[in-house]
């Protein structure tokens, strides 16, 4: 259906059940929900996606993924590769490609473990460390905001699901 613009629209049963009405989504049928819950999380994966490119400082040149990795190293200080890319779920050439990406740039450093020299610690540089410090403020007040939308029991709530379903989905992914 198009608007009188021209752009598609929904039909309105659709469009309110997108909206989370509560009575729209009770009379999905069951059958029905598994599909429209991967629709909704697509749709929402894809807007996070894009609100967090307008919302990450203009200082950072870097992408999304590279500034999740400086966070957790700014944090943890030091970690091996491996522990890195456990926690943030990607794979052990994923994780060498943002730390080559970083060092290159003088972010991280790479260096050979004290007491195994096939795992490499890395952890962020001066330089990171002092930008970070000035980002980091910046970017924990924004996302506060985006999620004052939530109660703190719904705040809790959506993030025993989405782990929940994290979880789900590694199990998932390891049977594979």
């Amino acid at each position: 259906m198009r608007d009188k613009d021209g752009r598609i629209s929904p039909p309105e049963k659709i469009r309110r059940v997108f909206e989370g009405e509560a009575a729209a989504l009770s009379q999905v049928p069951k059958n029905k929900r598994g599909p429209l819950s991967a629709a909704v999380t697509l749709r929402l994966g894809h807007l996070f996606s894009r609100w967090l490119e307008r919302n990450i400082d203009t200082d950072w040149q870097g992408s999304a993924p590279q500034l999740m990795l400086i966070a957790i190293l700014v944090r943890h200080k030091t970690l091996t590769m491996g522990e890195a890319a456990e926690l943030l779920d990607v794979t052990p050439r994923a994780i060498t490609r943002l730390v080559d990406s970083l060092e290159k740039e003088g972010l991280v450093s790479r260096q050979v473990g004290p007491h195994d020299k096939r795992v490499y610690l890395i952890s962020v540089t001066a330089k990171t460390e002092s930008l970070a410090k000035q980002m980091m403020p910046k970017h924990e007040k924004k996302m506060s905001e985006l999620f004052s939308v939530f109660s703190d029991a719904e705040l809790l709530e959506y993030l025993r699901l989405n782990t929940k379903l994290a979880e789900h989905l590694k199990k998932s992914l390891g049977r594979d």
